[in-house]
């Protein structure tokens, strides 16, 4: 358990990453310029999230090198990072969206592949197993991960609050079920989230990026995928804490679709894009995400990891409000 306290050193290093991407990014000139699409109305570097990789990274060779994590393991914990290298050029040169979808879906079957055993998902009395579930429901869900996180990377700090929101919380349930491993990574991703926080927090002097949003999700994923092996977190508990990410971006993609819209085009159709646009503040929509994720849906989560058996009707609970938030604030539209 010596590894915790590599917390507080990891959320430094993270602050003095993203202070050093951010002035070579200014030097490079890997800057979002804003658009009529952006929420943003300055030129703002990006690739802040190479911080939460470097942080993640580290706690991952730690437990590699004392051969605490079996090599399938770290091959599933890894999945992320090709992701996250493929973003970094992206956020430089604008690679084509099928190439990273490709690249995403590579990772998410080796991924798969590597995570050995996986139990059925239970909702309720019924199971989910089988080949499909597998080989086609569980790819499908990591590579959604990894999009959605970039499509809700779309205001200052949301993403870095939701992502040390998320690894905090996750930290604290793997660790009380006993998974060590597992919880120091997510301690990791927490202390990478805040150290790049302190330069993302309204109003933000740089952004995560695809090198980041795309990893955080992934690795999101591949974590839960993990825990759900190990028997130690609920997917459902998992689901819970990520829902207010999960449903904005979820609504917002099916609404596109069925108004024909191109899946891949950039807009400002989120649900937190057109709140933050009413109310003029990154800084409160921000905020009031991270109150609904402590005083609604972690209490949820908890419930959820501690009787698992009934997950599926605690996330039902949790995330009935947020879909209908989502529709009262105009998800998909592209104007409300």
């Amino acid at each position: 358990m010596a590894e915790v306290f590599l917390a507080i050193p990891l959320f430094l290093v993270a602050v003095v990453v993203t202070s050093l991407v951010r002035i070579l990014a200014i030097q490079t000139q890997t800057l979002a310029l804003p658009t009529h699409r952006s929420s943003h109305t300055m030129p703002t570097p990006v690739g802040g999230g190479v911080a939460i990789v470097v942080s993640y990274v580290v706690v991952l060779a730690i437990l590699a090198s004392t051969r605490d994590l079996a090599l399938p393991e770290i091959v599933v914990l890894a999945a992320g990072l090709p992701v996250a290298i493929v973003g970094l050029v992206d956020d430089r040169l604008h690679l084509s969206a099928w190439l990273r979808l490709a690249i995403q879906f590579i990772c998410a079957f080796f991924a798969v592949m590597y995570a050995g055993d996986i139990p059925p998902l239970l909702i309720g009395e019924f199971q989910i197993h089988g080949l499909i579930f597998v080989w086609v429901l569980l790819p499908m869900a990591l590579v959604w991960m990894s999009n959605l996180y970039n499509f809700m990377d779309g205001i200052d700090g949301i993403a870095g609050m939701e992502a040390a929101f998320v690894s905090f919380a996750a930290a604290v349930f793997l660790f009380a079920n006993g998974d060590v491993l597992l919880g120091l990574l997510c301690l990791g991703l927490f202390s990478g989230a805040a150290g790049f926080l302190v330069w993302n927090w309204p109003p933000a002097k740089i952004f995560m990026g695809d090198v980041g949003s795309g990893f955080l999700g992934l690795t999101f994923a591949v974590i839960a995928l993990l825990s759900h092996v190990h028997g130690s977190m609920s997917l459902w508990a998992w689901f819970l804490l990520l829902a207010c990410f999960i449903t904005d971006a979820s609504v917002t993609l099916l609404r596109r679709i069925f108004a024909g819209n191109a899946v891949f085009v950039a807009h400002r159709q989120h649900a937190y894009q057109h709140a933050s646009r009413n109310s003029g503040s990154h800084l409160g929509i921000t905020l009031s995400v991270f109150a609904i994720n402590v005083f609604w849906l972690l209490p949820l989560a908890w419930l959820a990891n501690v009787h698992p058996e009934h997950g599926v009707y605690f996330a039902s609970i949790g995330i009935v409000p947020l879909l209908a938030l989502v529709h009262r604030l105009g998800a998909g539209k592209e104007s409300v």
